[in-house]
Order: structure tokens, then sequence, then C-alpha cells
């Protein structure tokens, strides 16, 4: 954290009780109501960070120098009854190897179908959502891949959400909700200009 700030003037948010997590974000202000802005250390992006959202630190982040940067983090609470997945994945390649980038992210999610393409100013995104069934629950997958249209950055995106017991009477992901919250997300992923 760039500000270095007091424990006792932290947020009490998960975000920022988590060591690894607080040592990732730019500053315990809010950027938009329940979010925090995570600026990648590569120097190539920024994006919404929600103020439960936590990872583990690697495996669950890994960073090659400003080229490459993976993030695996999540929202779950009990009592609410939900569990939130992220996964980003930063790259330099963004358009020019938009094929292999899709075809890659298609594979992790297990997905076969086609991808729509969202116009920002100045990102592109390519999105798509699927559902898997378990035994006790369904998960809802929103995954997509943004590119800058200024430079040769991606970066993949992945949210999924559940129920952590389909069995209990509070089990109520809106799907809608949840599209318009990832495509929320991947709409104001802002890639930096090369120096």
């Amino acid at each position: 954290m760039k500000k270095e700030a007091n424990s006792k003037e932290l947020p009490n948010t998960a975000a920022f009780r988590d060591e690894f997590t607080r040592s990732l974000l730019d500053s315990p202000e809010e950027v938009e109501e329940g979010h925090y802005l995570f600026n990648s250390k590569t120097g190539g992006y920024s994006m919404l960070w929600p103020k439960n959202a936590v990872t583990d630190g690697p495996p669950f982040y890994q960073r090659t120098k400003d080229s490459f940067e993976k993030i695996i983090f999540y929202d779950r609470n009990e009592k609410e009854n939900y569990d939130y997945s992220f996964s980003t994945t930063y790259s330099t390649y963004g358009e020019s190897a938009i094929d292999s980038s899709l075809g890659i992210l298609s594979d992790s999610v297990r997905y076969d179908g086609e991808y729509e393409k969202i116009e920002t100013d100045k990102n592109r995104i390519y999105f798509a959502k699927s559902e898997k069934v378990f035994k006790d629950s369904i998960a809802y997958f929103f995954f997509g891949y943004i590119t800058s249209k200024e430079n040769q950055k991606g970066l993949e995106y992945i949210f999924s959400a559940e129920c952590l017991d389909n069995t209990k009477s509070n089990c109520n992901i809106d799907i809608k909700k949840e599209e318009e919250k990832t495509l929320h997300y991947m709409k104001t992923v802002k890639f930096n200009k090369d120096e």
C-alpha cells in the first residue's frame, strides 16, 4: 500500500484485515462504493477490488516482471451463503494473440461457444457465460478477455458465483445481477499507456 496508514485507521474490511491483500491495494479510500483500487505492480493496468475479497499470496498471486500477473481472489460469506471467486491474468499480448488467448480461456472454463464483442472507449471485451451443475450446487461463470485499443495489453477475467450450501433457503444468486456486476468490473479495467 503506497499510503502507509496506522492500522487503527484502516477500514474493517476483509481486504484490509488480510495482510497480503492489503499490500496489493493502493489506498484505504474506496474509489467506488464497496471497492478499492488495485493498481498492478506490473505498471500495466488497474481494476476494482471488492472490499471483502482477499487473496492468499503465492501461488494465488504470481507475477513475472512487468509482462505477466495472475491473481486468484475470492469473497466468501458463510452467513450470507455465497462464494464469489475471481481469477485475472494480465499479459502483454493483447489483440495480437486474441484467438489463442480466447482458446486458453475457453479451455480453462470448459466453454465451447462464441464470445460477445463489447466495445468501450479504450478497450475491447470478449465476453461469455456458462453454468456448471454439481451434485449439490450450480456455479455461474462470467468470463472474458479484455484488450486495450491503444497497446498490446490484455487481461483475462473470470468470475464465478455460487451458494456455499444449496440446501439453505438463503441461496439466492441473481444471475442477471451477477452478469451486470462482472461487466461493470470488466468495463472499469484501465490499461496504462506505454512509457
